[in-house]
């Protein structure tokens, strides 16, 4: 960091140090650069220890909506936490989740009827996983044993969710003998994303892709349970930009072959890419459907499964016949996390939230194909308010090696300018709260334009 930290600072990292395990970090490069002490959020910004503000550019691993700190939600924090803090929900209800399931249901498919809460994205499709091969046993169907998934997919870090993540990527080949049983169906990117694409034979790419995805059913379809997906943006896998026309055709055979339809719509929804839910750009409604990250805008940690009628009578019957759905955690639907959460769809109710959204989208799109023109930057592509790019050597057109940590160290030089970005691997993306100024944006786009130059 570019300025000193005050000198009550350097004593707290050593505790984290001594003391805190990180996610996603070998904690031995700690030892020489030591953590970020961030120490307030206010709207678009991050402020560090250091004095310096940083624009959060990744919307603090994509949960934060509307901007840190929004004072409604804060409000709606405080007012709840006068009256209710936490009660358990196995045979107890309470007001802020019943008015959140009350409030999504406009939101909703109609389809999808029924909520079960829980804590974090994992958790959602823990339950959506079980909840599927569950019904499918509950309906006579014990064959089916196995789910689909996307290739380039990422469901979180739990175990069922690590099965049907990627199995050949680092944070998941190590757990490959404890995982579920899959079958993985690659699919290509959408072009159409790109800037200066090249749309020669794409509809018969298409068309092969759609091919394919018959092909995969008629050889896995009748073992399936449920097959799961991203819509439309598979963001931790190098956030890859699909087709919705290949979500309409996973919609079609999942139907044919009586398969459940699980969307992960943890990272995609809630206006990230242009409309409320991704999966309503392809005019199709899944059969359960998982919510986190902004779920809460960002402030509490809340989950949602949705399901629908058919998938929950599956479940219905007497104590004795043993078909409930036995599964919960200590925090499900918490009145404080519930209470934020039902503030933040008010927000898009009372304000233009998705104006706000579409105005930053064309304000980045204008601004982050510039970045066509540099020479270490390839396939430059934008959905909504998520834009993403391949990191290359100017000098061979290759990707950098991993060991070079490239991506690494534009992370750090971007903090020092006054900007918060992570690459994956050689993916640069950007991807800040909805209710980011444009100006703020196209600022931080040439931020990264002079970096990389």
């Amino acid at each position: 960091m570019s300025s000193p930290l005050p000198e009550s600072w350097p004593g707290r990292l050593l505790l984290d140090r001594s003391h805190i395990w990180h996610p996603f970090t070998q904690m031995k490069e700690h030892e020489q650069d030591p953590p970020i002490p961030v120490i307030a959020g206010e709207g678009c910004d991050l402020v560090l220890a250091n004095g310096n503000r940083v624009l959060d550019g990744i919307s603090s691993w994509w949960t934060c909506l509307h901007g840190h700190g929004h004072p409604k939600l804060m409000a709606a924090l405080e007012r709840q936490g006068a009256k209710l803090d936490h009660v358990i929900f196995a045979g107890f209800t309470h007001e802020p989740a019943i008015e959140l399931a009350a409030r999504l249901r406009t939101k909703l498919p109609p389809n999808l009827t029924r909520c079960f809460f829980s804590d974090n994205g994992s958790t959602a499709v823990e339950v959506a996983l079980k909840m599927a091969f569950q019904a499918q046993l509950q309906k006579g169907q014990a064959q089916r044993t196995r789910f689909g998934a996307l290739h380039m997919g990422y469901h979180g870090d739990t175990l069922g969710a690590v099965g049907v993540g990627e199995l050949d990527n680092f944070m998941t080949g190590l757990f490959r003998p404890l995982l579920l049983r899959c079958d993985r169906l690659a699919v290509p990117e959408d072009p159409r994303r790109e800037f200066d694409s090249n749309l020669d034979g794409w509809a018969e790419a298409l068309e092969v892709a759609q091919q394919g995805i018959r092909s995969f059913f008629g050889i896995h379809g009748d073992e399936l349970a449920a097959f799961i997906a991203e819509p439309l943006l598979q963001a931790a896998g190098g956030m890859r930009m699909w087709p919705p026309e290949l979500l309409v055709e996973l919609r079609a055979q999942c139907d044919l072959f009586g398969v459940y339809l699980i969307l992960d719509e943890v990272m995609t929804g809630f206006g990230r890419t242009g409309s409320f839910f991704a999966h309503s750009q392809a005019e199709i409604a899944p059969d359960l459907l998982c919510l986190s990250k902004g779920l809460t805008g960002g402030v509490m940690p809340l989950s949602l499964t949705l399901a629908t009628e058919e998938i929950y009578g599956c479940f219905w019957a007497d104590y004795a016949e043993g078909k409930a759905f036995l599964h919960g955690h200590s925090y499900t639907a918490n009145p404080l996390a519930c209470a934020v959460a039902c503030a933040s769809l008010a927000l898009f109710d009372e304000q233009p939230v998705m104006e706000q959204a579409a105005r930053l989208s064309e304000t980045m799109k204008s601004a982050w194909g510039r970045l066509l023109d540099l020479p270490g930057v390839r396939r430059p592509r934008i959905l909504g308010t998520v834009a993403a790019a391949q990191l290359v050597d100017p000098a061979t057109g290759a990707p950098y090696s991993s060991k070079s940590r490239f991506g690494w160290r534009l992370h750090r030089r971007a903090l020092d300018a006054g900007l918060l970005i992570r690459p994956i691997g050689d993916c640069l993306y950007f991807m800040p709260p909805l209710g980011t100024p444009p100006d703020r944006a196209e600022e931080a786009v040439e931020t990264i334009s002079n970096l990389l130059k």
